[in-house]
């Protein structure tokens, strides 16, 4: 690490230091965030910092790097965008939670020249929470407007359906859901052709049925 960059994150932590907030961090500790260190920073505060920085590859990968939840979080806020493509496949990889990989989706992923064809690709990986990152990458795209060639809406349902099928409870399957009530909502009809695929008597079906109506 060259001398700046050190100066630079060594500035950075001391910044997160003085914003550490105990009681966010001991909360998510309890939940299961066993990061090396977690200052409990608040994404307000963690974006008020990045801002004090330009934008840099070298020290966003730097950030990322480290086990500690606020430095892989600035990296998402740091990342320049004509590096996304170039790192998106080994941070969700590397991504240990799913704090980190909602802000990576909202940030990163949902901005790829090819986000569509390679949140699909996602869905088919069982590792880690790439299928995660998959479904919140598609939520944002349909929040933007997407619309699927109809193999790839029908692949779509296929892969919620199949959710439901193994464990309709999970944060994966919610999240699943989530974007397909989003997507219901640019066409209803679509509700239709969902139920269709999961099954009139599914769990999935009931409960397109009952977002719906009301």
């Amino acid at each position: 690490m060259n001398g700046h960059l050190h100066e630079t994150t060594k500035r950075i932590k001391q910044s997160l230091r003085l914003s550490m907030n105990g009681i966010v961090s001991m909360h998510q500790r309890r939940q299961g965030l066993d990061y090396k260190i977690n200052f409990g920073v608040e994404i307000p505060r963690l974006k008020s910092i990045a801002q004090e920085y330009a934008q840099d590859k070298e020290l966003a990968t730097t950030l990322w790097n480290d086990n500690i939840r606020e430095c892989k979080l600035l990296a998402i806020f740091l990342l320049p965008q004509e590096n996304y493509a170039e790192v998106a496949e080994r941070w969700i990889a590397e991504t240990p939670f799913t704090e980190i990989a909602d802000h990576l989706a909202m940030n990163i992923l949902c901005k790829l020249p090819t986000a569509a064809d390679d949140a699909f690709r996602w869905l088919d990986n069982k590792e880690g929470l790439s299928q995660y990152c998959g479904y919140l990458t598609l939520l944002h795209l349909i929040r933007k407007g997407t619309q699927f060639a109809p193999a790839d809406e029908e692949r779509f349902y296929n892969h919620i359906a199949a959710l439901f099928k193994s464990d309709a409870n999970s944060p994966l399957t919610r999240t699943a859901f989530t974007a397909l009530c989003r997507y219901i909502d640019a066409d209803s009809s679509r509700a239709a052709k969902a139920c269709a695929i999961a099954g009139e008597k599914s769990i999935l079906a009931d409960m397109i049925s009952n977002y719906i109506a009301g």
